[in-house]
């Protein structure tokens, strides 16, 4: 989450659920997340155990808020001439560059 905001592609409320819950299945936390929810009697008839919810976000943004930022989308240059020049895109290659590989999603060759 944080790493896709400094490159400023922050996640939505579902992207961020379903990146929750594709990261607890099939692991010990989503057997813990199933014993929490039962032992609390949480959701109706047709909840499904195992699942992060939207109420699972809510705590996150705020157990986290001191490294969260929350607010509407930022304005950029809506002159495509002005952000266009090699220059520019030279540097944002090399800032996502870097982004990702403190992401641990690339690395430096």
């Amino acid at each position: 989450c944080i790493q896709m905001g400094k490159i400023y592609q922050p996640l939505n409320v579902t992207e961020a659920i379903t990146l929750m819950n594709d990261m607890i299945r099939d692991t010990p936390c989503k057997d813990t997340l199933i014993d929490f929810q039962e032992s609390r009697k949480l959701g109706s008839a047709s909840f499904e155990y195992g699942y992060v919810t939207h109420g699972w976000w809510y705590g996150f943004k705020r157990r986290n808020r001191h490294r969260l930022v929350t607010k509407r989308g930022e304005k950029f240059s809506s002159h495509h001439a002005n952000w266009t020049k090699m220059k520019n895109v030279c540097q944002m290659y090399d800032v996502i560059y870097d982004e990702l590989v403190d992401a641990g999603v690339a690395i430096n060759l």
